[in-house]
This record gives C-alpha cells, structure tokens and sequence, in this order.
C-alpha cells in the first residue's frame, strides 16, 4: 500500500508540473526561436527541461495510477488512499487527455 500511496504522491507531483508545462508553453509560443552564433538553438535551463520532461510523461505516469486505482477499487482496498488524491489525480488524467488528444 506504501508504494501505491508514494506513486499516488509522485503523480500528483508530474501532474503540478503538467501545469507548469502548459504555463511555459503558453509563455513562450508568441517569441521568437533563440539561436546560438552558429545557428544552433540554445538549450532551456536544467529547472525548465525537468518541467518538460515530467510534464510529458505525466500522461503516462497517471494513467498506470489510475488504472491501480480501478484495480484497488474492484478488489475494495481504495478506501485506504485518500479521495481527494485519487480524484485530482482523475481529474488531472482527464485534462491531460483533452490537453494531448485534443
């Protein structure tokens, strides 16, 4: 159950930064490409690449957690995780679903 509440937690984390994806993308889409002297585009911060990366993959980590979910609601064990995680996190996938496929 610990491993289902800390993947619970790390979701819910990748899908904050979902937030902050969706914010920088937003941010930045009207700028124009900065490149280097050689053409080359330069490379966001290691904070900004970190957003990015668990900001895509957070599709991929919420739906393995709720599909847990449904697993522990069909054998009776989800009242032990806490309701409003297991909904954000729901609510969260939804979004993310509408956000990508769209």
């Amino acid at each position: 159950m610990k491993v289902v509440l800390f993947l619970s937690r790390f979701t819910l984390i990748c899908n904050i930064t979902f937030l902050l994806f969706i914010f920088f993308r937003w941010k930045e889409r009207g700028k124009p490409v900065k490149t280097g002297g050689d053409g080359i585009v330069i490379g966001l911060s290691f904070v900004k690449e970190l957003i990015v990366i668990l900001g895509f993959t957070a599709i991929i980590i919420n739906l393995i957690a709720v599909i847990i979910y449904f697993i522990f609601l069909l054998s009776g064990k989800l009242k032990q995780l806490p309701t409003w995680l297991v909904l954000t996190n729901f609510l969260f996938l939804l979004l993310q679903f509408y956000y990508f496929f769209l």
